[in-house]
């Protein structure tokens, strides 16, 4: 065989062996949605971990998006859960004070002014004292600022 010929062959065996990635679209907000209706202000990437979340542990979360009002200070974040077999049955709420826990933990201050933004906070989940233990809870949640 001559060089040529190896060469092409080379070409060939590299191709048939090597296996492409598939471009995939990443979910910027990891499964939430954004509730239908008109929101001055929009949220266009919500990221956290560990995924899942777990009790005892904390929970780390980056949330971004774009302001066209002014974030003032007293912003609430509010967390719904509610239980995946039971979606209408409320497990828990847990309420945040947006400022103290997203804003300065990114090394902000409120207000917020109009545009992009960036957060990301840390927080230690608190496990409940009649938790099931060593058992997988799943639940939906709705999380809504005011």
């Amino acid at each position: 065989m001559n060089r040529t010929s190896i060469f092409i062959i080379l070409i060939f065996v590299s191709f048939a062996t090597s296996n492409p990635t598939p471009l995939k679209r990443q979910d910027q907000l990891n499964g939430f949605t954004q509730c239908k209706g008109s929101f001055a202000n929009s949220i266009t990437l919500l990221s956290y971990t560990p995924n899942p979340v777990v009790t005892g542990q904390n929970v780390t979360s980056h949330l971004a998006g774009t302001a066209t009002e002014i974030i003032k200070q007293g912003t609430t974040i509010v967390y719904t859960a509610y239980f995946k077999d039971e979606p209408t049955k409320e497990a828990f709420q847990h309420k945040q004070d947006f400022c103290e826990v997203y804003v300065k933990q990114s090394g902000s201050e409120c207000p917020v002014k109009k545009g992009d933004y960036s957060f990301t906070a840390s927080w230690l989940v608190e496990k409940h004292p009649d938790e099931p233990k060593n058992l997988v809870v799943e639940y939906y949640f709705n999380i809504s600022g005011t």
